[in-house]
This record gives structure tokens, C-alpha cells and sequence, in this order.
């Protein structure tokens, strides 16, 4: 669906719409809201209700959406807020318009059962070849959080002036709790062939701070994985949900989808074997 038609139909509800109301509430006490305006809360609102009403019309089960700069320039808001809490609830939604991402959320939620995130996973620990930082600007499930999520600014949209600096609130920011997690992405080639990389890791606490939200992941075997991230031309956008899952998603997309499966330490990756890597 083309954003114009988002934004009209946020506009359609009116500020003290009841609905508009309860979900400004609601986001209230999903975090601390105390560094964006009002005006920006209300926003987020009318983005959520208008995206649950199009889920329930169109039986959606996941979303991918353009999140910048359209959306800050024309409608005001970071679309993160409204897009993490709907993954909170299980409606998982991908940044950047990137479809098979959402796939790739959706297959780590029905294996987890529980919410999924999306996030950069190219930022390697300067001193640890097995740490990674999982970071997006805003956008992870608040169950995902260790620290109280905090509403504030897309730093890198509006510093670089792509849009106004009270048109990029929106963004939910937390450090992410210790805990296992999997890892999953899938993607297509351009001969149309199918293919999925899958880890397992685990959050852990670092003193190396950023911005947005993140977790910093320890995962064994990550510097050969890489390489096949690298080689095989996956996205650098990685599904993530907690607990292990690996199993399960190795079986569905290896076994009963016909996928390449990649993962660490595989005789011969791209495989698909039996015996279970995790």
C-alpha cells in the first residue's frame, strides 16, 4: 500500500478521537514518553489505529514498512513506536520496507511463540570476534528490554537533515535483557532459489553503550558464519526472538520448505542434514 494512503487515513481521525485516546494512553505506560512532545504520542496513535483496522480488514499477519524519511517528512513521526508495539503483541514488523525480513520475523515468532525483532547484526565488538551488537534505531518489542524504553529521536534522520528534529521522535530506545536467542534470515537469490541462515546466541550484559535499541550477542562459530553471510550475499537485517529455536527453524526450512540452510561449523554449507545442528 502506497504511504499516501497511510498518511490520509491517519489524518481522517481526530485528535480526541476516543480510540486515539486510549491508544495515547497506552503508549504512555508502554514507555516513558517524557522527551517527545505530545503532539508526537497523538501521531503514533492515529499511525496504530489505522494499522490495526487495515490488519483486521485484510487478515495481516505481518507488516514491512518504508519507515524514512517519507514518513518523518509527510506525517510527522517515527513509525517505530507504533511498530514495536504491535510486534510486542505478535504482529511483527520489519524496518525499511524489507518484506523478507518480515518473513523472517514471522518464522522466528511461530517457532518461539514469542514476539520477534529486526536488527543490523554487521557491528562487530572491537575486541571480541564472537560478540555482536543487534541494533535498529527503535523498533524492538519492549519484551525484549532489560532497561525502562524511552521514546525519543532518530538522531541520524534529522541530524542529517532529512527531516525536521520534531518530525523524528518516535524511536523507542532500550538495552536489551541478558537471555538465549535465536537468529534467523531468510532471503531469495535472483535465480529464484531459497535460502536461510540460522544461529543461536545469547544477550549478554557489556558496558559498550550506543543508541536506538540493542543487545550485544554472543554467538559461537560468528566469524566463519559471517563469511557465509558475506559469500552467499545475505541482508545485513537479522530476525531475532528469544530463546533457542534453532532446531525447529533448521527443520521447517531445511526439511519441509526444500531451503539452503546455513549455519556455523557446517561440513558443507547450504546443506541440509538430519541430524540437528543445535
Amino acid at each position: 500500500m502506497d504511504l499516501s494512503e497511510v498518511f490520509a487515513g491517519c489524518e481522517k481521525s481526530a485528535d480526541d478521537d476516543p480510540e486515539v485516546a486510549t491508544l495515547s494512553q497506552s503508549i504512555r505506560e508502554y514507555a516513558d514518553t517524557s522527551a517527545v512532545r505530545p503532539e508526537s504520542v497523538t501521531k503514533s496513535a492515529k499511525l496504530e489505529l489505522f494499522l490495526r483496522r487495515w490488519r483486521e480488514q485484510n487478515s495481516i499477519d505481518a507488516y514491512g514498512i518504508q519507515c524514512w524519511t517519507s514518513i518523518q517528512a509527510n506525517y510527522g513521526v517515527c513509525s517505530c513506536t507504533t511498530m514495536s508495539r504491535l510486534g510486542d503483541e505478535g504482529t511483527p514488523s520489519a524496518c525499511e520496507a524489507d518484506i523478507l525480513g518480515t518473513l523472517s520475523m514471522h518464522a522466528c515468532g511461530l517457532a518461539s511463540q514469542t514476539p520477534a525483532a529486526l536488527a543490523d547484526w554487521n557491528n562487530l565488538h572491537n575486541d571480541d570476534p564472537e560478540l555482536a551488537n543487534l541494533w535498529h534505531c527503535g523498533v524492538f518489542p519492549k519484551s525484549f528490554a532489560k532497561t525502562t524504553p524511552k521514546l525519543g529521536v532518530q538522531e541520524i534522520i534529522a541530524s542529517s537533515g532529512a527531516a525536521k528534529y520534531e518530525d523524528s521522535e518516535g524511536v523507542v530506545e532500550f538495552v536489551a535483557k541478558e537471555g538465549p536467542v535465536t537468529l534467523c534470515r531468510a532471503t531469495q537469490d535472483p535465480d529464484g532459489s531459497w535460502k536461510v541462515v540460522i544461529a543461536e546466541g545469547h544477550i549478554e550484559d557489556n558496558p559498550a553503550v550506543t543508541f536506538g535499541a540493542y543487545g550485544w550477542c554472543r554467538i559461537p562459530g560468528l566469524s566463519a558464519l559471517y563469511r557465509d553471510v558475506l559469500l552467499r550475499h545475505f541482508p545485513h537485517h537479522v530476525a531475532l526472538t528469544q530463546g533457542h529455536v534453532g532446531n525447529a527453524l533448521w527443520e521447517a526450512f531445511g526439511n519441509y520448505l526444500d531451503f539452503k540452510v546455513y549455519t556455523s561449523n557446517q561440513a558443507t554449507p547450504g546443506e541440509y542434514q538430519s541430524a540437528l545442528p543445535f
